[in-house]
C-alpha cells in the first residue's frame, strides 16, 4: 500500500433515509474521470425508533454495482462496528449516512515521493464551501476598488 495516495473519509447525510442513485452516479463519473477511487465504504441508518444499524453497500438495491466494484478492490476495512456506533450517536433519528474512503489518485504520485524523501504528511484540512465563498467575495471586492 506505500503506492496509495492521500485518502479522505467523506460523510454523507441524508434525512429521511433518502439515498438517490444519481448522488452516487455523479461519484462514480468522478472516479471514471480517475481523479479518486472509492476503496471503502459504510452505511449506517437510524430509525426513527432511535435504532442504529449498519450496513454493507450490496444490501441497498441501487448500490449493488459500487458493491461489485468495491469487493473486486478488497475494501480495505477502514471502517467497522466501533465507528457506526459513533457516527449512530450523533446522527438525527430517520436518517442515513453514507461515509465513503476515497484514495486521492490524482495525488498518488506526489504522496510516494514525499515517503520515498522520508516525509509524511502531518495535517490535511478541508476549507468548508462558506470560508471559499468568502475568500471570493473579498477579492472581487477588492477587485472592483483597485
Amino acid at each position: 500500500m506505500s503506492e496509495l495516495g492521500p485518502v479522505d473519509a467523506i460523510v454523507l447525510g441524508f434525512p429521511g433515509q433518502r439515498l438517490t442513485s444519481a448522488v452516487l452516479d455523479a461519484f462514480e463519473s468522478v472516479e471514471e474521470r480517475g481523479d479518486v477511487r472509492l476503496i471503502d465504504a459504510l452505511i449506517v441508518v437510524k430509525e426513527i425508533s432511535g435504532i442504529v444499524s449498519s450496513h454493507e453497500v450490496s444490501e441497498f438495491e441501487g448500490l449493488r454495482d459500487m458493491a461489485a466494484e468495491l469487493a473486486a478492490r478488497e475494501m480495505m476495512g477502514l471502517a467497522g462496528a466501533e465507528d457506526a456506533e459513533q457516527i449512530g450517536q450523533v446522527m438525527p433519528p430517520d436518517s442515513l449516512v453514507v461515509v465513503l474512503f476515497v484514495e486521492n489518485i490524482w495525488a498518488r504520485e506526489v504522496a510516494t515521493r514525499i515517503r520515498d524523501a522520508g516525509g509524511r504528511l502531518l495535517s490535511y484540512t478541508r476549507l468548508p464551501q462558506s470560508v471559499v465563498d468568502d475568500a471570493e467575495e473579498a477579492l472581487a471586492g477588492s477587485a472592483d476598488l483597485g
